[in-house]
């Protein structure tokens, strides 16, 4: 299943499941839903969640299905990651973690409502133009931004900046290159499609330096941080990434990159096509499913991994925090970076974790979860300091 049913189409694909007519992708979605829901009913129960996916559904998957429903909650875990998650976003806020190693998990719909609680962070950024000039991107920022130089740049009101070429002179090779810049803040996210076309999903707390038309025999960008880049194909005019001390060079595919500066390493992830990524030390090859680490060092080698679930690595693209047995730490960054606030780290215990949460979740939530399902206290002070208090 390439993208998220909508309810009628939902019911068709529960029908088809109890005719025995699914495909395979429809039984692992509606079996995986079944078992993230099963976890809400232990008491026999209906909780609203299965009252919003009808309870009469509910109950003849439950009796399709059989009585295995816990013995299959791990192994399931790969297929109802995106499924559930999605799910929760249009059901209303369900959510789901569980300690790796443990068989503790809690899901909510709901949190009581914390006084210091923070909001997810949306789309905004700044655009820096090539005349030193700042645009803030926003809600309330007009939809003409600049139309210059045979250059439009405009925004859509989803959080998309859009580069678009009126006229040849806007691709001369003699003129000089104008550079613009566009920098998300903690809290912050944004999409830009690029003058050739290619579209790039910035996550929080980064950056990305481009040229406002690509000229010559190349089309280099710099990137700080984390982004999704789908890029548009030109075999004459290869597309190259430079982040920190690595560089990636691609015709036209789709990958991910996070190389944060506080994250100590770089991960760039291959979705579609191939890529070639090189530093000073090393240089590699990319397969689809592949992803390329390496420290942030001149003297760092890169080394491949082949056994990555790219839906964790994208899953922020898609509006979800998603874990496969992600340690504590690597958790609570991202939740920094979205939520633009300060954690203290002295504290924190050696826990790794499996779920999935929507990122457009408050703050008390998540960490509600995490609390639940670590045995663990949190607790957020004024200035948006969040502390790990202790370990039950």
């Amino acid at each position: 299943m390439n993208s998220f049913p909508n309810r009628k189409d939902l019911e068709k694909i529960i029908e088809r499941y109890l005719s025995g007519t699914a495909n395979v992708d429809e039984i692992k979605f509606v079996e995986g839903y079944y078992n993230f829901l099963g976890e809400k009913n232990e008491d026999g129960n209906p909780s609203e969640e299965i009252k919003d996916f009808e309870a009469s559904n509910f109950k003849a998957i439950q009796a399709k299905i059989g009585s295995t429903r816990k013995s299959k909650i791990k192994p399931l875990f790969k297929y109802i990651s995106v499924a559930a998650a999605l799910l929760a976003i249009v059901f209303g806020g369900v959510y789901y973690f569980q300690v790796q190693n443990s068989s503790t998990t809690a899901s909510f719909a709901q949190t009581k409502k914390n006084s210091l609680d923070i909001l997810p962070g949306k789309n905004k950024a700044t655009l820096t133009l090539a005349d030193g000039s700042i645009v803030i991107l926003d809600e309330n920022t007009s939809s003409d931004i600049s139309d210059q130089d045979g250059i439009k740049i405009s925004k859509e009101k989803d959080g998309q900046l859009i580069y678009t070429i009126l006229n040849s002179k806007a691709l001369d090779a003699d003129k000089s290159i104008a550079f613009n810049t566009i920098s998300t803040p903690k809290g912050g996210q944004y999409q830009v499609i690029l003058p050739d076309g290619t579209k790039v999903w910035l996550n929080a707390a980064s950056s990305l330096k481009y040229p406002e038309a690509f000229v010559g025999k190349q089309r280099l960008v710099v990137l700080t941080g984390e982004a999704y880049f789908e890029v548009a194909k030109n075999k004459s005019m290869p597309f190259r990434v430079q982040s920190q001390n690595q560089h990636v060079e691609v015709l036209g595919t789709h990958f991910n990159i996070n190389s944060y500066l506080d994250d100590k390493t770089i991960k760039t992830t291959l979705l579609e096509g191939s890529i070639q990524i090189s530093n000073s030390k090393s240089s590699k090859i990319l397969k689809p499913g592949e992803q390329a680490v390496s420290g942030i060092g001149e003297q760092s080698s890169i080394k491949v991994a082949t056994d990555v679930d790219t839906d964790d690595e994208t899953a922020w693209k898609n509006g979800l925090f998603q874990f496969n047995d992600s340690e504590l730490k690597v958790i609570l960054n991202q939740l920094e970076r979205w939520y633009d606030i300060k954690i203290d780290y002295s504290n924190i215990p050696a826990k790794r974790y499996n779920g999935m949460v929507s990122r457009t979740s408050k703050l008390s939530e998540v960490l509600k979860m995490l609390e639940k399902t670590g045995n663990i206290k949190f607790e957020l002070e004024e200035g948006r300091k969040l502390k790990i208090l202790s370990q039950q």
